[in-house]
């Protein structure tokens, strides 16, 4: 699920860095499910959970594994009133058929009460004519959504039970069952009926076993009104024509493959769909959209096919041999990235349609991944599901692996290979660095303990962790072992000890140098989180390898894994080539020893990070690799190490495990480095400074003066007016230098924006589609015209595109104007603004993250409006994920103190200090890191310590209504208000979302 920019969930995923300027509010992934969660959410989750419990009966949120359900009839009827904006009620009757592997005095399953009215239940077994009336002893459980149902039920029978019951569809969140609109060419509000059952929300659109174990086939009947069409997993039944009755139309469904409750869809709505099907293997392949969209679905319809075609050859399954249609369909509010669902894959809009015109390339590549991440799913997720979300990994790891794999199988030319270590490796090895955070697989009870689970971790860490493992085998024996794990569990349930003992079969112990099974293997790296920093020192011509944990705190831990050691060294002929490993790390044993070749004058850890690890060195390595960096070529280092040691140089002084003057000094070949995958870890580097010390302090001034000059040949060599939009690498990196130069306050990138910017309003020539987004923002932060901000605006209003509508809800947050940023965010309270509620964290996300002038206007409007905020921010988990972006401005002991003071005077149980704990655990880290390399970098720089370091942020328009901290933070008042309401919202925002 959730590609989270996505969820597939995602907190706010800044494709590049804070500077690309262009958000995404889902996975990554990520990618669509998205993502990226921290692990305070998983905290947050733990409170709900146990503040609905006693502790004399703990509650239990899963059924009974006795159940064997193998067929779902489902029967909806939607008047036409459904359809407007007066009725949301609908008929539904589900029929189950099941049997039990153990005798049982009861029977249980899911029924979310909130929206779903049970009328009658009957019971029949097979071979019993009458039906016995059971209503009136079924009981239910609002906290935990289980049904029960008091009637003694056998082993070697099968019953089917018939539930009668009367739906609602929602409209105050974008789950279950929910109803969506949109305005047509004609200026008319239509309304359509669309679902989101992952993770645990079928049981909100009809009764069902609503766990992914529970798999079954379904045959599915919608009566819709006769103007609307209906979409479901599977095609329509050619054996039962359509019907229409009473003025609703009948449409049956053929069945479907045995899968779980999760992934069925319907789609009830007047969009149409591409005219004349792609056909890959017999299978018709549809884009369907609002009609108004049609233009822009050519993309989709392109790449699809070619995506699902690499994948039915790199598996050996064809997914004709268990679906005969894809439809993959625009959703205009949805609250992931996109959704799996088997057959009906649906999407965020800005995920699924692009316009060559008015789309950027970054765009274009993220529809393409997006849809390469759901597809993947169809084999990885729902021909073969993980048992239970604990191992969420299984399927959404996998995702994120074929996300970038198979698209780059397609299109090899855009590296995004490459591409994935920078932002996908070394993504997750920047999160996943506190003591908090729980590993890929950890424990799971509650609706939001699962969707806690759709993070950075099981995503990003999944598909690292993959990929690794496939540089342990070899491509070809990886493929192998997967293609033999799907045939042997598809239709069925796995936990990750079936692929590793899968993949154990198809390991070649001599190339990959190990003498343990692949399960012993790989246990502690699923098992336990975190990850190892490998220390290389040298004694003579040998380097001595060692592991410890790598925290943010520094401070390592007794964790070890086993490391598979690639190396380079200088004497090698094929640098970098080879990634088996040629040495193994143990857990628990002596350290290692690498005799370097006679004459070689460094080596190299880690061929293109492969291995999910850091890497350090000490200071005769480093300063051997600060020699071959500055020779011609950089001494042949391939250009995903020369990312790794800046990534790893930036975290290392982050951690106090090198100074920063050190790692300047280390970095100098950067400027006559102009490869787009050094950038971008350098970028994320310079970004993390800047964003601690304050862009507009002395320090930070002295930064950005600092990495303009560094900058100056990656910028040359992408000229603003050389544009080459075939060339993908050229044109992100384009518009990766373009967005810094001018958010460094580049003299000729700033004017350059200004003018395009003029000439816009002017005459409506729209800039350039891939420096559109840095045009716009950096002329709005740059303005003293109110006018200019009211017209980008007024061009959202009039926009139809979703993502030129995303581009400019990321920019108007640019705007130094506070009056502006207050009424902008006032915004998404005002359902009649246009702002649709699945964008409204973007808008507080653009306002929070642009410029530190926002992070005032953004932490009075959570403070002030936080019910408000609560009720109608729907993108899932918003709430939580703003409030942890705002926790990570705390940045003083007092502010710390009255947070725990906070939590002492307090009567609430120990669970409401566990979630405080989290948000102050990032506190103290944001400290301690102010506390240790504020002194060095002022050395650096050669700033005096009498001299305030920051300054105050100003504004170009408007007035400031709160008066600023000295320190360039937000306002101390703001903070104290913000800190006693972090905790409240924090467990309020999980009620709101079952």
């Amino acid at each position: 699920m959730k590609s989270i920019d996505n969820i597939h969930i995602i907190s706010i995923n800044i494709y590049y860095s804070s500077a690309i300027v262009e958000l995404y509010s889902e996975f990554s992934v990520m990618k669509e499910k998205m993502v990226l969660f921290p692990s305070i959410l998983i905290l947050f989750a733990t409170a709900r959970c146990v503040f609905l419990q006693t502790p004399e009966a703990p509650l239990n949120y899963r059924l009974q594994p006795i159940y064997r359900p193998y067929l779902y009839i489902i029967d909806l009827t939607f008047p036409q009133n459904v359809f407007t904006a007066t009725d949301n009620a609908y008929n539904g009757n589900v029929s189950i058929e099941f049997s039990v592997i153990n005798d049982s005095s009861i029977i249980e399953l899911h029924v979310n009460r909130q929206y779903l009215d049970i009328q009658s239940v009957f019971l029949s077994s097979f071979g019993n004519v009458s039906e016995a009336n059971v209503t009136a002893s079924t009981s239910f459980n609002n906290i935990t959504d289980i049904m029960t149902i008091h009637q003694n039920i056998t082993h070697g029978t099968n019953y089917t039970l018939d539930i009668t019951f009367k739906g609602m569809l929602s409209t105050t969140d974008m789950l279950g069952f929910y109803k969506s609109s949109y305005t047509n060419s004609t200026g008319a509000e239509k309304y359509l009926a669309t679902t989101q059952f992952q993770p645990t929300s079928a049981r909100r659109a009809f009764p069902c076993f609503d766990e992914p174990a529970f798999k079954a086939q379904f045959d599915i009947t919608l009566r819709i009104p006769e103007d609307m069409t209906a979409l479901s997993n599977s095609l329509r039944s050619t054996t039962s024509p359509q019907i229409a009755v009473e003025g609703l139309l009948e449409v049956n469904f053929e069945r479907t493959p045995r899968m779980s409750t999760y992934l069925i869809a319907f789609v009830i709505s007047d969009f149409d769909c591409t005219n004349t099907p792609a056909q890959i293997d017999n299978v018709a392949h549809r884009i369907c959209s609002r009609q108004e969209a049609n233009s822009t679905r050519n993309w989709a319809e392109e790449i699809g096919p070619q995506v699902l075609a690499s994948l039915n050859n790199y598996t050996q399954i064809n997914y004709n041999q268990y679906m005969s249609k894809l439809d993959q369909i625009a959703i205009p509010d949805f609250s992931a990235g996109a959704m799996e669902n088997w057959g009906l894959v649906t999407y965020r809009e800005e995920n699924l349609l692009w316009d060559p015109e008015d789309s950027s390339n970054l765009q274009k590549q993220r529809i393409a991944t997006v849809i390469a991440h759901e597809l993947a799913h169809q084999w990885f997720g729902n021909l073969v599901t993980m048992e239970w979300w604990s191992e969420i990994f299984l399927n959404e790891g996998f995702a994120t692996f074929f996300e970038y794999f198979s698209t780059h199988d397609v299109l090899p030319q855009w590296e995004l290979d490459k591409q994935f270590v920078v932002n996908v490796v070394q993504g997750a090895l920047r999160f996943d660095v506190l003591e908090s955070i729980e590993a890929l697989q950890s424990k799971v009870s509650t609706a939001s303990e699962a969707s806690a689970k759709f993070n950075t971790i099981s995503y990003s860490k999944g598909g690292s962790i993959f990929r690794m493992v496939e540089h342990v085998m070899g491509a070809s024996d990886f493929r192998l072992g997967l293609q033999a794990y799907l045939k042997t569990h598809e239709f069925n349930n796995t936990i990750p000890e079936n692929l590793w003992t899968i993949l154990n079969e198809h390991i070649n112990s001599t190339y990959s140098n190990i003498n343990e099974t692949l399960d012993v293997v790989i246990d502690n790296w699923i098992k336990n989180p975190g990850f190892p920093l490998v220390t290389a020192a040298l004694d003579g011509n040998t380097v001595t390898l060692t592991q410890s944990r790598f925290l943010l705190s520094g401070n390592g831990s007794a964790s070890e894994w086993f490391v598979p050691i690639s190396y380079t060294t200088s004497l090698d002929g094929n640098k970098f080539t080879s990634t088996l490993p040629r040495v193994w790390l143990r857990p628990n044993s002596t350290p290692v020893e690498i005799s370097l070749p006679e004459n070689s004058t460094w080596i190299i850890l880690n061929n293109q990070l492969t291995g999910f690890f850091r890497v350090n060195y000490d200071k005769t390595l480093w300063s051997r690799i600060d020699m071959a960096l500055r020779t011609e070529n950089f001494g042949d280092i391939h250009e995903l190490n020369r990312a790794q040691i800046i990534d790893d140089l930036f975290n290392l002084a982050r951690t106090n495990r090198m100074k920063y003057s050190e790692v300047f000094r280390l970095i100098e070949f950067l400027s006559n480095d102009t490869s787009y995958f050094s950038w971008t870890p350098a970028f994320n580097g310079f970004n993390f400074l800047l964003e601690r010390v304050g862009r507009e302090s002395t320090l930070g001034t002295s930064i950005s003066n600092h990495l303009v000059p560094l900058m100056t040949n990656l910028y040359d060599s992408t000229p603003i007016t050389t544009l080459n939009e075939t060339d993908q690498i050229y044109s992100l990196k384009q518009a990766l230098a373009y967005s810094w130069a001018c958010l460094l306050n580049n003299q000729a990138c700033t004017q350059h924006s200004r003018t395009q910017y003029t000439e816009y309003r002017a005459n409506g020539t729209r800039p350039n589609k891939n420096l559109r987004s840095t045009v716009y923002c950096t002329a709005l932060r740059h303005s003293n015209d109110s006018g200019d901000w009211e017209f980008l605006w007024n061009e959202y209003s009039k926009a139809t595109l979703a993502t030129e509508k995303t581009t400019i809800l990321n920019a108007l947050g640019c705007s130094m104007n506070v009056t502006l940023l207050e009424r902008y965010l006032n915004m998404t309270l005002n359902d009649t603004s246009g702002i649709r509620s699945q964008d409204r964290y973007t808008v507080f996300m653009s306002v929070l993250s642009r410029n530190t002038l926002g992070i005032d206007v953004a932490a009075r409007f959570l403070i002030n409006n936080h019910t408000e905020i609560i009720e109608k921010y729907q993108s899932l988990n918003s709430v939580t994920n703003m409030l942890t972006n705002l926790a990570n401005k705390l940045t003083t002991q007092e502010q710390i103190d009255m947070l725990r003071n906070l939590t002492a005077s307090s009567n609430l149980e120990n669970e409401y200090v566990t979630v405080a704990n989290a948000i102050i655990t990032t506190a103290e880290a944001n400290l301690r890191w102010t506390q240790q390399f504020e002194e060095d970098l002022n050395e650096y720089y050669e700033i005096s310590t009498t001299t305030p370091t920051t300054k105050a942020p100003t504004t170009t328009s408007g007035p400031v209504t709160t008066t600023p901290d000295p320190n360039g933070g937000t306002s101390r008042v703001i903070q104290k208000n913000m800190i006693e309401l972090l905790v409240v919202i924090s467990v309020v925002s999980w009620y709101s979302l079952y």
